[in-house]
């Protein structure tokens, strides 16, 4: 089989229940192509894992992370790949590229925030996709947003939709999600209530500011919701930020309706989607994909989100959920969202419907297979 190295890029060990996405989408995708690729796993040593270990089936191989670079050209060099996959770091293709010449090397990004200032200058970025064979991006906006400042030959580009594992989420409304939704919401004190749920980075990208600017005009309308806050501003801590502090602040006014809960990994995230009645993704236009609406579509909850990055290519409007124009934001939320919150007939069929969305397009086997065929062919 071929052999296919994948590069994390370092910042986080693998596995790891507080890692960023990155790291959570090789964790679902690499392994369920084993079958068909000889594959190894580069990530940083972790405070109590082995140097090697396997992951789900997948040799995983840990570096340290003061000389990442070196020890992994070192490591890779004595297993001779045929590919090697750099994931989400433009800058170290050409590292490998120079020092494995006869090696196939693949960049992977998942977002555009590591190939933008202050992270890298275009003609670093430009480099870099010259001397990339191929390039894997998860949506049209972000092979776009790359293409739209490269000027050369371009590398094989593929488009390849992340996704969720159906059976890690239960459907919002069948009697048994709604047994165990009711229950968390008792232990909660929010049994009666509507839930609407923000799931993600408390970072300015991610637009929880504007759903709290927000809430006041949807509770003259529906004074029995409450919004569920989860997230930290990094993945490896709780730490307050400025921004964090000054969503607090914002919300201190409401506080017997706004609710902010830290960090949940995931799979324990999945039973916070079954609790709510619509889930809100007010990021800016930087969003590349968003697991965030799949995971919510998983479990059967319709979607309103900001008309912006890769959004529009998985929640489709007025059938998974509704988009708003991100620049009407925060007042252009009220509406859909208020009418959702008055219609259970309406949560019920865009939900069902972003399910089976999910089933058709967005699961990480199809992800997988995708990824194997290009790694087989490229």
């Amino acid at each position: 089989m071929r052999k296919v190295a994948v590069v994390t890029p370092g910042s986080f060990v693998i596995p790891s229940v507080r890692s960023s996405s990155v790291e959570r989408v090789i964790e679902q995708v690499v392994p369920l192509a084993r079958h068909e690729l000889d594959i190894r796993i580069y990530g940083t040593i972790g405070k109590g894992l082995p140097l090697k270990s396997e992951l789900h089936g997948v040799p995983c191989i840990r570096l340290p992370s003061g000389s990442y670079l070196q020890s992994l050209v070192r490591n890779l060099k004595m297993w001779g790949p045929d590919v090697i996959e750099v994931n989400n770091r433009p800058l170290a293709v050409q590292k490998l590229k120079a020092k494995m010449p006869g090696v196939k090397v693949v960049l992977n990004l998942h977002s555009n925030t590591f190939i933008r200032p202050p992270y890298l200058r275009q003609i670093q970025l430009q480099t870099a996709l010259e001397q990339a064979d191929g390039l894997i991006v998860n949506s049209r906006y972000l092979k776009e947003f790359v293409e739209s400042g490269f000027r050369g030959e371009r590398p094989q580009i593929l488009i390849n939709p992340l996704g969720v594992k159906l059976e890690d989420f239960s459907p919002r409304h069948t009697p048994a999600s709604e047994a165990i939704r009711a229950a968390r919401l008792e232990r909660l004190g929010l049994l009666g209530k509507k839930i609407i749920l923000f799931v993600g980075r408390l970072m300015p990208e991610k637009g929880v500011h504007h759903l709290i600017a927000a809430m006041p005009d949807i509770l003259a309308e529906h004074p029995d919701t409450h919004l569920l806050v989860i997230g930290s501003a990094g993945y490896s801590s709780d730490r307050e930020t400025a921004y964090v502090k000054k969503l607090k602040s914002a919300a201190r006014p409401l506080k017997s309706w706004i609710t902010f809960l830290s960090y949940i990994p995931f799979p324990s995230l999945a039973l916070w989607y079954t609790m709510a009645d619509l889930v809100v993704v007010p990021s800016s236009t930087r969003e590349a994909f968003g697991l965030v609406n799949v995971e919510a579509m998983a479990a059967a909850v319709p979607v309103v989100a900001a008309r912006s990055g890769g959004i529009p290519e998985v929640i489709e409007e007025g059938v998974s959920g509704f988009l708003v124009p991100p620049e009407s934001l925060p007042e252009g939320l009220v509406q859909p969202i208020t009418r959702l919150l008055g219609d259970e007939e309406l949560r019920c069929r865009l939900g069902t419907a972003g399910r089976e969305s999910c089933r058709q397009q967005f699961r990480w086997d199809l992800t997988a297979q995708r990824w194997a065929d290009f790694m087989q062919h490229i």
